[in-house]
């Protein structure tokens, strides 16, 4: 089968590839992969970033997916062969403390599939059956590997208490900034999306389309936006989902005393940060990372009630041509690929 493959520990060592088809285990059951969207943390294995040294190659990206039981290994019980699912992408160990309190997504054993193991970026993939979402049929299954970065963004709006009439900014315009900023929306917010001269053609027109007032720092000055959008009064809110160093400085300076800040963003590289600034402004900063099973029921129930529409967000692309969709990401030319087998 094609799978795209990270085989090399240096930056772009990556390509589509003939390899084995997978056979479950006893607790596995094996999907026919419809679609798996290209993620930043897939971005970053790619590039081998800092940070990223554990991704051990060969290994099969990709941990947003959806698909159709083909297979299911002896011990499975709960699903069957024609079911749909989505995967939940971060894999606690079960057992501990932390995985009993609900946070899988902070095991200290967790495992992302398609970083620590083979992933959905192939025409078929192995699960941990425990690690399913059923689908349902109303939804295009391509569509489902958009419901993990829903949840993510819904664990992250989870964080602080947005009132209407919130003045929320979201720095970083791609897929989990923008369903960050609708979920702002949905309690009544006023969001302002923020993005650079890398965003200008296709994520900040989307995100005007949604309903937000927009700023690229690269032409725009931001201050002034902020000012205008927000009838002179300071944030309440900034989400940092870029990665971006700056961006992070920029919440800290901006965010009125007593306000919030959600971290979201996966950075590149250490950067200096003196907190002092945030203690004397009283800032509650909450930092959240993936998303546990009930964010993707929600995603899933959002889909179904018409307040998300995933086709807006997906740009797919054929498996064969993951290295184009890779490129088209880094570039921001693309909301979310999506690569279909």
């Amino acid at each position: 089968m094609l799978a795209f493959v990270k085989y090399g520990t240096g930056s772009f060592e990556a390509e589509v590839r003939d390899i084995a088809k997978p056979e479950p285990k006893d607790n596995e059951v094996l999907l026919s992969v419809a679609g798996c969207g290209v993620c930043g943390s897939d971005l970053h294995a790619y590039r081998s970033s800092k940070g990223y040294e554990w991704v051990i190659p060969p290994v099969t990206l990709g941990h947003e997916f959806a698909g159709t039981i083909v297979a299911t290994g002896r011990s499975v019980r709960h699903v069957k062969e024609g079911d749909r699912a989505a995967v939940i992408g971060i894999q606690g160990c079960g057992h501990c403390p932390v995985c009993r309190s609900g946070s899988t997504n902070l095991c200290l054993e967790r495992q992302v599939i398609g970083l620590n193991m083979d992933g959905g970026m192939a025409a078929y993939a192995v699960v941990d059956a425990a690690y399913l979402v059923p689908i349902p049929d109303s939804l295009d299954p391509v569509m489902g590997a958009l419901i993990e970065p829903i949840s993510v963004a819904a664990h992250a709006m989870r964080k602080p208490v947005i009132r209407p009439g919130d003045r929320v900014v979201v720095s970083g315009p791609g897929p989990i900034g923008l369903f960050c900023g609708l979920f702002a929306t949905s309690s009544g917010a006023r969001v302002v999306m923020v993005g650079a001269e890398a965003d200008a053609e296709t994520r900040l027109p989307l995100a005007r389309r949604l309903g937000f007032t927009t700023v690229n720092v690269n032409r725009d000055a931001l201050d002034a936006t902020l000012e205008t959008a927000f009838e002179g009064s300071p944030p309440d809110l900034w989400v940092e989902a870029s990665g971006a160093p700056q961006a992070f400085i920029t919440a800290i300076e901006k965010v009125r005393g007593g306000g919030s800040l959600v971290i979201v963003g996966m950075y590149a590289q250490s950067f200096e940060w003196s907190p002092t600034p945030s203690v004397r402004a009283g800032h509650s900063v909450f930092f959240s990372y993936a998303s546990i099973s009930r964010d993707y029921h929600l995603a899933l129930d959002l889909i179904a009630a018409g307040f998300i529409d995933p086709t807006q967000f997906a740009n797919v692309y054929p498996l064969g041509e993951a290295e184009i969709a890779f490129k088209a990401a880094l570039s921001g030319k693309t909301i979310k690929p999506v690569l279909v087998p």
